[in-house]
């Protein structure tokens, strides 16, 4: 009560003083001198006005609100927080790639088959970089800035990999139709292939480095389709890993 009691005079007295102010400068009075007075007295009115208001509204309820989403906020960093340890951890307590050649990314934009992570030139990424989560195979860097890069998922169009099935050793090529589905293609009708078997990475790395490293997992097999009267067998193929909840990526770096 002391604080307000020495408050409101103060208050008081400049708001008198602005409307005097204003009252002159309508009549014509103070002639150009009324906008060095304003420079003067509305700042500190604007000071006690507010130092007033927060004195005789702020309630105790207000008080414990604002300390409450004080608190929400910070657990809600530290579950995120928590989360990306926890992918840190776990990918680098995968053997294939080796961890020593993984760069760690954070997703900051995606469609339907493109992902843009945050690292770039600056970071040592390079075009043809190839991108996974733990065993599983997301994508391949094709356009890069400073500190952003474009990830083409394995669901894009323009994905062309060798690969083949564990159970099996069964080879194709791995295709997608640019509307979400991976096709392993190009399988002779000789060979055999199982609902569920998984499909990997064969390895097909140029002597610069560039390429698909083997065993990445590609996905498993979800539906075979095999007609005598073709060439070749196909299988539709589905990731492990739901592209579109992915925050965090990791680039396999090569060295060119």
């Amino acid at each position: 009560m002391k604080q307000r009691v020495t408050i409101v005079p103060i208050f008081l007295i400049f708001l008198v003083l602005s409307l005097s102010i204003f009252f002159f400068s309508q009549k014509g009075f103070l002639n150009g001198s009324n906008g060095f007075f304003e420079q003067i007295t509305v700042p500190i009115q604007r000071f006690t006005f507010i130092l007033f208001h927060r004195t005789d509204t702020q309630s105790t309820e207000a008080k414990l609100r604002a300390e409450n989403r004080q608190l929400l906020t910070l657990l809600a960093k530290e579950k995120e927080i928590e989360k990306e340890n926890q992918a840190l951890h776990d990918q680098f307590q995968t053997t294939t790639p080796s961890p020593k050649q993984l760069l760690p990314a954070d997703v900051v934009g995606m469609n339907s088959n493109t992902l843009i992570i945050a690292c770039g030139i600056s970071d040592g990424v390079k075009n043809g970089d190839i991108v996974v989560v733990k065993d599983n195979l997301i994508g391949r860097v094709i356009a890069l800035s400073a500190h952003l890069a474009i990830v083409n998922l394995i669901t894009q169009k323009d994905i062309s990999l060798t690969a083949q099935t564990i159970k099996t050793s069964t080879l194709g090529v791995i295709k997608a139709n640019g509307e979400g589905a991976i096709i392993f293609d190009n399988v002779v009708l000789s060979d055999k292939l199982e609902n569920g078997d998984i499909v990997t990475t064969k390895g097909d790395i140029d002597s610069h480095g560039v390429g698909y490293p083997p065993n990445l997992i590609v996905g498993k097999i979800i539906s075979v389709d095999k007609k005598a009267s073709n060439l070749f067998q196909t299988a539709q193929v589905q990731s492990l890993i739901n592209f579109s909840k992915l925050t965090m990526i990791f680039v396999l770096i090569h060295n060119q």
